[in-house]
């Protein structure tokens, strides 16, 4: 195990600190991305948690549940993700193919690739929680010692969720044989719904702060805060982290540390007689046998709308190809919920005000989370589209399909289903946030501007850092160009919206007061805003079709 385990990470340090340009600006990339977001989220949490600490009696309360709902999420997503990603990772990858040949123990094959699952589906989660960890550190005034013991603490709790992924899975494989997409899909599809209604049951409102001097009133919510569940590992790293240096802080840690032990172990156990037996009965009947209807149906319409035809099948592959990749839509199927949960919490928040310049700061925040939502998935599932070519990239560009409409292809399949989901959000929420039917018709016009710019910089860049030797798309988005992608897609995000946001700002002030405003100083605005959007549009496209045509094959 520790043979395979450590020349993976040799391989993956060579690969990262070999002195070439391109990992160069990978490496760089990586360190700025995660200091940014270290430094930035750490700032963010320790305002809130200050803020809270110099509220009496309720204050505390609330710090304990942001963190007690952060890491209940935290412990759900970590499962999720880990049950999609081990679907490639220990049944549909050609690595185990290769090691299973060999006269290597199984159970140290699966150890091996039981941690690299683990972190591939918890990285995102240690850097989203290490700063909102250590900013409560820092609020409450923690000793040094703090730091580290936090640290192995989170480490400690990622481990089984990540353990349970696993075992979920390898005993689906068993029990239902071949875990095809469609099985899987449905799965995962129940839960996420089984989820939804107890959501919708419980009605949780414990984020919301009545609006009431009515002590009874204050009373019951305060009490209502202070519901936990002892039973969830989640608990245990709270209860943790609320009070590390009292007697019963080693309780907790204990208890993260055999409970950790107790699902690895298990996973081990359950690996040992059921992973080889599920692997082998992962390749019986391994074509799906999905009706070829649906992609009948896409091609016709596709001529119908007169384009042309190798383009119209390419349109038809990419999504085969989308639908074939559990690591795909699985985390597309993710992205669904927390966005659906984002929009209802929107409605059931009470707003306490109605004052027009605060409503429209709160909906230009939504409309830059909404440029966020956009770039995040863009780099995901838009920037790998053209590496996830591999090998059939020569067979492409040597086709009488020309470069420009492979592109133009490429755009047309990831900007739909963005500009759709997008264009819901912003509606939805602009119609929840009260907002006046002028405003709403603004933000759908920039939000499709976001979306064309923001997938044309995912598809230029795509094109200008490809890995065509890489099959797993979650590793090519976290590559050197993905980062670069989310980072120019964020800047780009924030410039735009600062610039529509300056004459917004004009408007609401002097309808206050009472002066008017030059429909020019909009028009110079609305200019700008475009220019730097076709700049960020156009040049990605074009350094990357240059990158491409210049590839040698």
């Amino acid at each position: 195990m520790l043979v395979l385990l450590i020349t993976k990470i040799k391989t993956a340090l060579r690969t990262t600190f070999v002195l070439k340009p391109q990992n160069i600006v990978r490496l760089s990339s990586y360190i700025f991305v995660i200091v940014v977001f270290l430094v930035g989220g750490g700032v963010i949490f320790y305002k809130i948690f200050h803020y809270l600490g110099t509220v009496e009696i309720i204050g505390p309360i609330l710090e304990k549940r942001i963190i007690s709902l952060a890491f209940l999420i935290f412990l759900t997503l970590i499962f999720l993700s880990s049950a999609i990603t081990a679907l490639s990772t220990f049944f549909r990858s050609k690595e185990v193919e290769f090691l299973m040949s060999l006269p290597i123990p199984i159970e140290k094959i699966f150890m091996s690739k039981f941690f690299e699952n683990t972190f591939y589906c918890s990285w995102a989660t240690i850097i989203a929680a290490i700063p909102l960890v250590w900013a409560f550190g820092f609020a409450h005034k923690y000793s040094l010692v703090f730091y580290p013991f936090s640290l192995v603490a989170l480490l400690l709790f990622i481990l089984i969720p990540s353990a349970l992924g696993v075992i979920t899975i390898i005993l689906l494989v068993n029990i239902m044989g071949n875990m095809t997409r469609r099985r899987l899909r449905y799965i995962i599809i129940l839960f996420i719904c089984f989820l939804l209604v107890i959501l919708f049951i419980t009605k949780p409102t414990v984020l919301r702060v009545p609006y009431t001097a009515d002590i009874k009133e204050i009373n019951a919510y305060v009490e209502q805060l202070k519901i936990d569940n002892s039973l969830l590992p989640s608990d245990y790293l709270v209860r943790f982290l609320s009070d590390p240096f009292s007697p019963s802080s080693n309780r907790f840690i204990l208890l993260l540390f055999t409970t950790a032990l107790l699902a690895v172990t298990l996973s081990y156990w359950v690996a040992l007689g059921l992973y080889r037996r599920g692997w082998n009965n992962s390749f019986e009947n391994i074509s799906s046998g999905s009706k070829r209807e649906f992609s009948n149906l896409l091609f016709s319409f596709c001529r119908k709308l007169r384009i042309p035809y190798g383009v119209s099948s390419l349109i038809v592959k990419d999504v085969r190809m989308f639908t074939r990749l559990p690591s795909q839509w699985g985390q597309a199927l993710i992205f669904l919920v927390l966005l659906l949960t984002y929009i209802i919490s929107l409605k059931k928040t009470p707003y306490y005000f109605n004052i027009p310049y605060w409503l429209a700061i709160i909906a230009f925040i939504n409309l830059g989370f909404t440029g966020y939502i956009v770039a995040t998935l863009s780099t995901r599932f838009v920037y790998p589209a053209i590496s996830l070519e591999n090998r059939a990239i020569a067979f492409l560009l040597s086709s009488p399909i020309r470069l420009r409409e492979f592109l133009s292809e490429k755009f047309l399949v990831s900007f739909i289903p963005n500009w759709l989901l997008a264009e819901f959000i912003i509606i939805c929420s602009n119609i929840f946030l009260k907002s006046t039917f002028l405003f709403t018709l603004i933000c759908v016009g920039v939000t499709t501007v976001y979306t064309l710019t923001i997938v044309s910089i995912s598809i230029g860049f795509g094109a200008l850092f490809p890995d065509f030797t890489e099959s797993n798309p979650s590793k090519i988005a976290a590559g050197g160009g993905g980062v670069l992608t989310a980072i120019l897609s964020l800047f780009y995000i924030a410039v735009s919206t600062i610039i529509i946001a300056i004459p917004t700002r004009r408007f609401i002030s002097s309808q206050f007061q009472l002066r008017p405003l030059h429909f020019n100083d909009f028009i110079f605005y609305v200019i700008i805003f475009i220019l730097i959007s076709l700049v960020f549009s156009v040049l990605p496209l074009v350094a990357g079709i240059r990158s491409l045509s210049r590839l040698e094959i």
